[in-house]
């Protein structure tokens, strides 16, 4: 399941503004760059400067950004859905991201190596024009997050 869906607004950033550095990543993908590169350094950045806005100060920051982000593939999206692990309203896009590979219904490392769980938390990065969703998935455990918004919220 979801244990949080935190939503991050490039135009309105909590801390109040970017370093340099974070802004010209968002300028860089608000102006049309989408490549993989941009999109992962963007939300290396958003984990570091924006998340911790919304979670408790325990939460594992570093484990969603241990491994790279990839497109999430629609057959993927729907085993999620369908596991209960992301909203039942969200529809596909091409712009979901996610640091895992979800086969036979576990969380596994993108590359392939072992104990995925034990180093990362997965975690699917919605970018929805200038607006990020970061669901944080996770199978066990207390919650960590504590805002999340409503399955209205994000229509």
């Amino acid at each position: 399941m979801a244990i949080g869906i935190i939503q991050v607004d490039l135009h309105n950033p909590r801390s109040g503004s970017y370093y340099d550095e974070i802004q010209e990543l968002v300028n860089k993908y608000l102006w049309g760059d989408h490549s993989l590169e941009t999109v992962n350094a963007l939300i290396v950045e958003l984990i570091d400067d924006e998340l911790m806005f919304f979670a408790e100060e325990e939460f594992p920051y570093a484990e969603l950004s241990r491994c790279k982000y990839s497109v999430i593939s629609q057959d993927t999206f729907i085993k999620l859905q369908q596991n209960k692990m992301l909203p039942s309203k969200l529809e596909y896009s091409s712009d979901m991201y996610g640091n895992f590979k979800y086969e036979n219904n576990e969380f596994i490392h993108p590359e392939g190596e072992k104990n995925y769980l034990y180093l990362n938390m997965p975690c699917m990065v919605f970018f929805q024009n200038n607006i990020v969703t970061f669901f944080i998935l996770y199978e066990y455990g207390d919650k960590f997050v504590s805002y999340s918004l409503s399955y209205d919220d994000l229509k």
